[in-house]
């Protein structure tokens, strides 16, 4: 009982975690300007907090138990990830939306002016462009060690559609990118997860099939 408990926990988080990122990414608002409505953007990058979280968790558990290089770099890869995407992509876009939410609390003549400030502020610069994109790569470069750790003990099938979905989810989180790519790496966890052969593995594995 208690192996097909853990089980279903693994599951639950496996399989919840991208479904959740999907539904984020499905619902997330464009970055907003002065005068926009803020309290959505800014909610979906506080739960963004934990769902970063739960991304990590989800590498640690796809390489639980795995020994070699591979899942070892994947491993020490995690903290990183959750360092740098946390503050390139939550902390970020809650900076964002709290100053767009005090420019909206400013005179009706105030906020053309602190539009423009925002603007400069935001403005794109090399440096911050390669560091965003960095934060997905990052996230790309764990998903390869996972994949280069489950080797064949995983279906190509899997292999192939983690590995994608990962790629197109370093262009963002936001829809349409984020949800397809995370649709991709949910589908590549279902088929690892559900295929026969890693069912036998885990029936074998867990204290029923001892």
């Amino acid at each position: 009982m208690e192996g097909e408990r853990g089980i279903l926990v693994r599951r639950a988080v496996l399989f919840g975690v991208p479904f959740l990122y999907i539904v984020l990414g499905l619902v997330h608002t464009a970055n907003p300007e002065v005068g926009d409505e803020t309290d959505l953007f800014i909610a979906l990058h506080y739960a963004q907090l934990f769902l970063i979280g739960g991304l990590a968790y989800v590498f640690w558990l796809l390489v639980d138990g795995l020994d070699g290089r591979a899942a070892r770099v994947a491993r020490a890869l995690i903290l990183p990830f959750v360092i740098v995407y946390t503050a390139v992509d939550a902390v970020l876009g809650i900076a964002w939306g709290t100053v767009v939410q005090k420019a909206n609390e400013l005179p009706v003549a105030d906020q053309a002016v602190a539009g423009r400030l925002i603007d400069e502020l935001l403005e794109p610069d090399p440096v911050g462009v390669i560091f965003y994109f960095g934060a997905g790569l990052l996230c790309l470069a764990v998903v390869l060690a996972v994949m280069a750790a489950l080797g064949s003990a995983a279906p190509w099938p899997a292999r192939i559609l983690m590995t994608v979905g990962a790629l197109v989810f370093v262009l963002g989180h936001a829809r349409p990118m984020g949800p397809i790519g995370m649709a991709l790496f949910l589908a590549g966890i279902l088929w690892l997860e559900l295929s026969p052969r890693r069912q036998g593995v885990t029936d074998t594995t867990s204290p029923q099939g001892a």
